[in-house]
């Protein structure tokens, strides 16, 4: 099992020591023959940091190369630089100057995450993505993974914990409506609706991360009852149908009676909410 990159590889990626480059290394690619790094873990490009940084090419060039990996059929991968080579089609540029190097599958996926960690351009949602994935391909730990990142273990565990979220606040997480400290309040409510109930509540009342900690006490004691009491009256199934519910259109479902006659109540908290649930279910 590999221990983290070296520092020439680590080099290569910090845009900050181009004078550290051979000349000689540097070859113009033809732009249209690279495809993306299919181990990116960043989701999400802001459109105006990259025309902004689009102009600068422009007028500058590129002034650090991307690096890439031959695919020995006439095109490349990125492997680091991923913004400067979205950048430079956006300036339309037919060449971009690359550094060519062989790396493995798992050098690619390291890479591209520590690009990213080092200058904080992921969202903690896409942060987690990335240690998941570098702990299932590798195969290592918490803590190989808390090495090769350059972060501490609680760190790394914090950020994993939030994929325990159902995905419609993941997006409110990555979206940045709610903070990670934010997230982290909803977590210590165990049912799944009520954990989408709290982040709307969150986000109504503008509550800070302090204001969402402590009432999240509150609301799982208060809630752990309720639930305890509803589960007892509710076939089990139907509690596991109204999960279901949850997770496809998120919003908070309660189906009132039996499997063989009730009503389903969705519950929504704005107008906002209350359009996208109809398009959910609209376009299935």
């Amino acid at each position: 099992m590999k221990h983290g990159l070296g520092r020439g590889m680590l080099a290569l990626i910090d845009e900050n020591i181009s004078t550290e480059i051979d000349k000689g290394q540097v070859n113009s690619i033809d732009i249209n023959k690279i495809l993306p790094n299919r181990y990116q873990p960043r989701k999400n490009f802001d459109e105006n940091a990259l025309k902004e940084l689009a102009d600068s090419i422009r007028e500058k060039g590129v002034i650090q190369p991307i690096i890439v990996s031959d695919l020995g059929n006439g095109t490349y991968e990125l492997v680091a630089g991923e913004r400067r080579w979205r950048a430079a089609k956006m300036a339309d540029l037919m060449e971009i100057p690359c550094i060519i190097k062989d790396f493995t599958d798992e050098d690619r996926l390291e890479i591209a995450l520590i690009e990213n960690i080092q200058r904080q351009e992921l969202n903690s949602i896409e942060e987690a993505l990335a240690y998941k994935e570098i702990m299932d391909r590798l195969g290592c730990g918490q803590d190989e993974v808390a090495k090769k990142v350059g972060k501490n273990r609680s760190s790394v565990a914090n950020t994993l914990r939030l994929l325990r979220l159902p995905e419609t606040i993941r997006e409110k997480v990555a979206t940045g409506e709610i903070t990670e400290g934010h997230a982290r309040a909803v977590l210590t409510i165990e049912d799944l609706d009520r954990m989408i109930g709290f982040t709307h509540y969150i986000i109504e009342k503008g509550l800070s991360v302090r204001e969402a900690e402590r009432e999240a006490k509150t609301f799982s004691v208060q809630e752990t009852k309720n639930v305890s009491r509803e589960t007892k009256k509710k076939d089990r199934s139907l509690h596991e149908i109204e999960e279901k519910f949850i997770q496809k259109i998120g919003a908070k479902v309660e189906i009132k009676g039996t499997s063989k006659k009730g009503r389903i109540e969705i519950h929504y908290f704005s107008k906002d909410e209350l359009e996208n649930i109809f398009h959910s279910i609209a376009s299935r």
